[in-house]
């Protein structure tokens, strides 16, 4: 994230209803996040009055808001190749959100051009994200909290991987708890599908939550990437904070392990987390189901204690 920057839109500014670009027109409301490719705002479906989310292509560095307070012009000097590789990228998270039909995925309602730039339409979640419902809920996560909530962001990674997909930038931040306690994945900014060449595609980093692959441009990509990520969101859940980054850990040669407390507590858990957090990639457990497995003993585990403890 960075500070805004003066390229946002400005509250009621309007978009697509310069027919025939988009089917809908909206209002902006507010901004919701920026990054350095994109800024996100809650806006308003002006036609049927419900909330969505607009995500507009403005890499910041590369642009500039024109004196109309919409369009954007390209800076001069800037790399046309860079600004081009990163405008195929947005449009094709567009079209990876599209073709997705998945209830633990953000819907996307519309994509369209404008201002010489491009936008995406997505659902408004209600909800909290990860990072902010740890930090106020400490003491909910439990092995019930493993089973009823962060199960259904496994089932939804499976799904993707089964259809070719690597989201390749999991975080807390980019999952969102709904009111129900279900999991839903944000931001597909980096997602790839493994046949159409990722090697073309830039990758976000985030230290604590990427693996080593991620800072290589010529290391192959798979899912035991996402399952690196997968395991250091397990690991924050657990521990309140992201394991140590995989480059510092390569430079020590350690591996990451749970605390004492919580090995003991759950040692299902924290052996998955722990294996799945291996710097090489080729040495991780390569399928999902591993945590499906550690959640479901954890949880039984807690049952069958619950029972005979009342007797």
């Amino acid at each position: 994230m960075y500070s805004m920057s003066g390229l946002e839109l400005k509250r009621n500014a309007r978009l697509g209803d310069r027919s025939p670009i988009s089917e809908y027109s909206y209002r902006i409301r507010k901004v919701l996040s920026a990054s350095e490719l994109a800024i996100v705002y809650v806006a308003r479906n002006e036609q049927d009055g419900t909330k969505c989310v607009i995500k507009e292509f403005c890499p910041n560095g590369f642009v500039y808001r024109g004196k109309d307070g919409v369009t954007l012009y390209p800076k001069a000097g800037g790399s046309a190749d860079k600004y081009a590789l990163l405008r195929e990228a947005f449009q094709q998270e567009g079209e990876v959100l599209a073709g997705l039909n998945h209830s633990g995925v953000v819907r996307c309602l519309a994509r369209f051009e404008q201002n010489k730039t491009a936008y995406i339409v997505m659902e408004y979640c209600e909800g909290v994200t990860l990072d902010k419902y740890i930090a106020a809920n400490r003491a909910a996560v439990t092995p019930q909290f493993f089973y009823s909530t962060m199960r259904s962001l496994i089932d939804t990674l499976m799904e993707l991987h089964d259809s070719g997909i690597i989201h390749r930038d999991l975080k807390p931040g980019n999952v969102m708890i709904s009111s129900t306690g279900q999991c839903k994945l944000l931001d597909f900014g980096s997602a790839v599908v493994v046949e159409s060449n990722p090697m073309k595609r830039p990758i976000l980093t985030t230290t604590g939550y990427s693996p080593l692959e991620f800072y290589s441009e010529q290391a192959v990509l798979g899912p035991e990437s996402d399952i690196y990520s997968l395991a250091a969101v397990f690991y924050f859940c657990c521990n309140g904070e992201p394991p140590t980054d995989v480059r510092k850990r390569l430079f020590e040669q350690r591996q990451e392990v749970m605390s004492k407390d919580i090995k003991r507590a759950w040692p299902f858990l924290s052996r998955a987390v722990s294996q799945g957090l291996v710097v090489p990639a080729e040495k991780r457990h390569a399928t999902l189901s591993r945590f499906k497995t550690a959640i479901w003993l954890e949880y039984w585990l807690k049952q069958v204690y619950r029972r005979e403890y009342k007797y």
